[in-house]
């Protein structure tokens, strides 16, 4: 299937449901999974939090979209502790109307707090329940989920969060077209062209340091894909022509691999989407790990590459657009480069949401 086809729907077959909420680190994952899911002959219902970019990520296919009223308990404080236990009860009675109405054969977690009722439920139902776990350090859902789940597929080989019995290495769902460019190489050496990637949501002080290094940029000949918080959109793109840099901007890149077949060095957060996805594609590569990220999970991401030689990380602080700029200076050098090109390749599975969906399968039959 190719990527943001429509999925036509046999209502005659079984459904699946996928849970997913939070980042597209969860909700593109959780799409693939889906439409590997759909491919095995089984209908498919996502079932989210409401929030806009579930609709952008699922809006060219014909899943079903559910939404279970409920946030998260990270940093909520005591008002909303008390919040999240008012809508409870709602949240609780939704999902279980969804499970009558639906009839689902099995649930798929794929983290976020809106995984959460919908595994919990499903093992109430006598149903197979089947999680993900994105991330080397687990998040707190997923820790708490495993008592649940049936079983439980890992991104990292190395995450050890869970009951061995349980858990299966299936590596991390990836794009068709970015798994297409395993084993590629960038085009220019030393490197010319910059791609920044904030995030799905976008990384303001990665923004702002990219704003204050543009004219360095611009004087060493570069040429610019910006993946910028969508408030920053206009302003980056004014800034740039400003410079005469050359630079694309966007908030949400739909195409995914010509990106990252267009980048010579990458400029990144550390989500364990996105450094699966660098050992991937085999770019030099710059990780700014979000440094509020639960259990410091980013910086465990990252580590997977910069301890390899593929990476290097540059941390947010006091002088972090100087220290960013000291780092990406130091990949001009066609040495250095070459060196941190030619480093040994990560290990990444390229079909694990064929995996993902093979293995629940396997729980329904």
């Amino acid at each position: 299937m190719n990527q943001g086809e429509v999925v036509d729907s046999d209502l005659s077959a079984p459904t699946v449901l996928v849970a997913a909420s939070g980042s597209g680190g969860h909700l593109m994952p959780a799409k693939l999974i889906a439409e590997a899911l759909h491919e095995k002959g089984y209908q498919v219902a996502f079932v989210g939090s409401g929030r806009r970019l579930e609709e952008e990520i699922f809006a060219h296919t014909n899943f079903s979209l559910h939404t279970i009223p409920i946030t998260g308990l990270n940093n909520l404080g005591l008002r909303g502790v008390c919040a999240f236990f008012a809508k409870l009860p709602k949240a609780f009675y939704e999902t279980v109307r969804l499970f009558t109405t639906l009839r689902p054969v099995a649930v798929v977690g794929v983290g976020g707090y809106a995984s959460v009722l919908p595994v919990v439920v499903a093992k109430f139902f006598g149903i197979p329940r089947w999680i993900h776990e994105a991330e080397l350090e687990a998040g707190n859902a997923n820790r708490f989920l495993a008592q649940f789940a049936t079983k439980i597929s890992v991104a990292f080989e190395e995450t050890d969060a869970f009951p061995r019995r349980k858990m299966v290495f299936t590596g991390h769902p990836l794009r068709s077209d970015v798994a297409a460019l395993a084993g590629s190489a960038p085009a220019h050496i030393p490197p010319k062209n910059l791609l920044i990637l904030g995030g799905s949501q976008g990384a303001r002080a990665v923004d702002a340091a990219i704003e204050h290094l543009a004219e360095r940029f611009q004087q060493k000949g570069l040429a610019l894909f910006h993946q910028c918080r969508p408030e920053s959109v206009d302003h980056l793109q004014r800034r740039y022509e400003e410079l005469s840099l050359p630079a694309t901007v966007q908030s949400f890149i739909q195409d995914l691999g010509e990106a990252y077949q267009w980048s010579d060095i990458i400029i990144c957060r550390a989500g364990a989407g996105t450094v699966m996805e660098i050992g991937v594609v085999n770019r030099p590569t710059i990780f700014v790990p979000f440094p509020h990220a639960q259990g410091k999970h980013q910086h465990k991401n990252a580590a997977t590459l910069t301890e390899k030689g593929k990476a290097l990380m540059v941390e947010e602080g006091e002088n972090f657009a100087e220290e960013l700029w000291q780092a990406f200076e130091s990949l001009l050098s066609e040495e250095r480069f070459r060196e941190m090109l030619e480093a040994p390749p990560a290990s990444r599975p390229l079909n694990a949401a064929a995996r993902i969906a093979e293995g629940v399968s396997r729980l329904i039959s």
